[in-house]
């Protein structure tokens, strides 16, 4: 937990510095991936909630720092991803208690924040102070409330399954659940377009990533996403995946998420380039999100 503003100084804070940013995340050697906390399978195989994010990611969130310029106040922006971890946190447990077989208490499958609060939350800004980079903090959030969005829907599925299913017809409930778009639906936590149409900041008389190479790159991984999750497309209808299509599209997607832990990027000084540090955080996510359509295909039954 962050220690609190005193006397004007911010302690423990989501920046980094100068040479942290620096250092691209994906010259270090790869951690294993951390399970989520929906789990990827529950007792029924074809129920399991993969999140785009977790209470964890919300905890330790970087932003790059503002100097000299507007940037939204760092203890505001914190004390909302902290009070949105808590929900999220919860939301996440709830998941596991549905996907073993469990029944929450009606009133604990109501979310205490919206998908609408979230994106109508409001930062004071700073100037003379640090802050942190408006674009940075918006998208970011654009990702929470998709994943808050994905919960009220998983939520409401397991709702309306219960109250139409007759005791005990578990193949039934499950079966009502999937259909509406609540555990084994997939979530997409970004689109092909919105993957390459991604914008970030451009760096002046600094380090940067050649602007040429990592939009002909995102380019390739928004084509990768489209054909991926096209083949998820059948289980909003209720109807399983074909296993053999599955393994195919993931054979001609091109691209893997080892591909995008090792993709390098020219350095520009003086003709200006995109931040180094949003480039990586921003490959990080998209590294999660085509293993989490891989991992789906891969695990839905035929």
């Amino acid at each position: 937990m962050k220690q609190s503003i005193a006397d004007g100084v911010p302690r423990a804070t989501r920046t980094r510095s100068r040479e942290e940013q620096a250092r691209p995340p994906h010259l270090e050697s790869p951690q294993p991936p951390i399970p989520p906390p929906g789990g990827e399978r529950g007792s029924d195989s074809a129920v399991a909630y993969r999140p785009i994010v977790t209470a964890r990611d919300l905890c330790v969130k970087a932003f790059s720092a503002t100097r000299l310029r507007p940037g939204y106040s760092m203890v505001g922006v914190d004390s909302f991803l902290d009070w949105a971890a808590v929900e999220l946190r919860r939301l996440h447990a709830l998941v596991r208690v549905v996907e073993n077989g469990g029944t929450p208490e009606p009133a604990e499958l109501v979310p205490r924040i919206t998908p609408t609060e979230i994106r109508s939350t409001r930062f004071n800004t700073t100037r003379f102070f640090s802050g942190y980079r408006d674009s940075e903090v918006d998208d970011f959030l654009r990702i929470v409330e998709r994943e808050f969005g994905n919960l009220h829907t998983f939520f409401s599925a397991v709702s309306a399954a219960a109250l139409a299913d007759a005791p005990g017809d578990d193949s039934r409930r499950a079966a009502a659940v999937r259909y509406r778009g609540g555990p084994g639906f997939f979530h997409p936590g970004a689109t092909g377009a919105e993957a390459a149409a991604k914008t970030f900041t451009r760096t002046r008389f600094r380090a940067g990533y050649d602007t040429a190479q990592v939009d002909a790159f995102l380019g390739r991984v928004g084509q990768a996403l489209d054909r991926l999750q096209a083949m998820a497309e059948p289980a909003r209808d209720g109807r399983p995946v074909d296993a053999a299509s599955a393994t195919a599209a993931s054979a001609t997607a091109g691209l893997t998420p080892r591909d995008i832990v090792d993709a390098r990027f020219d350095t520009t000084w003086l003709t200006g380039g995109y931040s180094e540090y949003e480039v990586d955080d921003f490959l990080d996510f998209l590294e999660h999100e085509l293993t989490r359509v891989q991992t789906y295909l891969s695990r839905t039954p035929s």
